[in-house]
């Protein structure tokens, strides 16, 4: 069987030979399709299609048309415009906790999503340590520090080529870092001017 849609029917289509219209049963319900006939050959097989629909269908609009090589049905939306995902509505499979999110061969359980959240928590105590710690300080100081502090910051920073990090700006508003009051570069380096090659 196929299927496609429009914007206000879907089409379903059998692709089968010969089938008499009169041997022909389809009951159309607004979440089911029921069709059955039988099969091409004498014999008393029969086939059977009961289909629990995606969505609604208006089964006063429904048609059936046969003809000598298929069987096709329209079913009228309910909601025009609604495009199917597809032509059955899929069970949902509930999740829960106690499964496994994979395969696994232990006959221990685990809540995987407890774990997680542990985990979160622990890394979120952390305190950091090093340069990362050093640098969340000074984020802190210039989030709550005023304009004129934010303004010292910057400019003794920019100006010395990260070597001083001053708060005071009747301090910094005086100092030339990059003159008179420059500091001594870090140890293994040394100054340069930028337009010297």
């Amino acid at each position: 069987r196929d299927w496609y849609q429009s914007n206000t029917t879907v089409f379903v289509t059998l692709l089968v030979k010969e089938v008499k219209r009169e041997t022909l049963k389809v009951d159309f319900k607004e979440r089911e399709l029921l069709v059955s006939f039988p099969l091409p050959g004498g014999g008393e097989d029969e086939y059977q299609m009961d289909v629990e629909l995606f969505e609604a269908i208006d089964p006063a609009g429904c048609k059936v048309d046969v003809s000598k090589l298929k069987v096709e049905i329209a079913l009228a939306k309910k909601a025009a415009g609604l495009q199917w995902k597809d032509l059955e509505k899929v069970p949902e499979v509930e999740f829960t906790p106690d499964q496994p999110a994979y395969p696994t061969s232990s006959k221990q359980k685990r809540d995987w999503t407890q774990i997680d959240k542990d985990m979160d928590e622990e890394l979120k105590k952390d305190k950091a340590g090093g340069d990362e710690a050093l640098n969340s300080l000074f984020k802190q100081i210039y989030d709550r520090a005023d304009d004129e502090t934010r303004r010292a910051m910057n400019k003794s920073f920019q100006t010395s080529g990260g070597t001083v990090l001053s708060t005071n700006w009747g301090e910094v508003a005086r100092a030339d870092y990059e003159g008179k009051d420059r500091p001594t570069a870090p140890e293994g380096q040394e100054w340069r001017d930028a337009n010297q090659k």
